[in-house]
């Protein structure tokens, strides 16, 4: 994970805000800037896990954290943040560490070379396939169908119930495929995890530059070319 102090922007930021909110150690917006707010938050985090309090998130205080982000301690799927490939990636293996019952595939490679993950969720006869963000900036669908995986996979170990479905009868009687992400390229480029230095951004400027009315990076909804 990146170290992150005062005046750090990004998705990284954004993970570190999603966690300590999530418990209870954050309040404000997950904005991805890391500014005065996330730093005193952070200092109280320290303090209280016996941490050096510097405000500085390198990896003592990720390896704190990190139980809250697998999944070791409460939820694994965020979903009040950005969500690209590399914490997509992130949460189906924490997500099949936690459920060994799920099972995960590549359907193939996106022209970046990512893996276009499909993770089966039963094993009945009756088949349904469901996947997200074939429009990159349709990204916010991504975390939506992950935290059905997470509810559905923690629905069946407490033998319980998801949308009036008893989830151990139905993994018996439908097997669900779910894509998450088949545009992992395409979604990068809208959140912001694409560099901006790479051909495939620079690829992307260009043909953005032919579509004037639609705003770029944000707007984007097809695949990466390259050269």
């Amino acid at each position: 994970m990146d170290t992150l102090r005062l005046g750090s922007r990004g998705i990284s930021v954004e993970l570190l805000q999603s966690t300590l909110k999530k418990i209870g150690y954050y309040v404000g917006p997950i904005d991805g800037i890391f500014g005065p707010n996330t730093r005193d938050f952070v200092y109280k985090f320290q303090k209280d896990y016996g941490l050096k309090i510097d405000g500085i998130v390198g990896n003592a205080t990720w390896n704190k954290l990190m139980p809250y982000i697998n999944g070791t301690v409460g939820s694994i799927v965020p979903t009040d943040m950005s969500y690209p490939y590399w914490v997509m990636q992130m949460n189906i293996e924490a997500l099949r560490n936690k459920y060994n019952f799920l099972q995960v595939e590549s359907m193939g490679r996106s022209v970046l070379g990512r893996n276009l993950y499909v993770i089966r969720l039963g094993n009945g006869p009756k088949e349904v396939f469901y996947s997200a963000s074939m429009h990159a900036n349709e990204w916010i669908n991504s975390p939506v169908l992950m935290k059905f995986v997470e509810n559905y996979a923690e629905s069946y170990v407490n033998n319980g119930s998801l949308y009036n479905q008893n989830i151990r009868e139905l993994f018996q009687r439908v097997s669900i495929y779910v894509a998450p992400m088949v545009n992992p390229d395409g979604v990068d480029l809208v959140v912001g995890a694409l560099s901006q230095t790479s051909t495939a951004y620079r690829n992307a400027r260009i043909i953005g530059a032919n579509f004037p009315s639609i705003p770029f990076p944000s707007g984007w909804k097809a695949n990466i070319l390259r050269n």
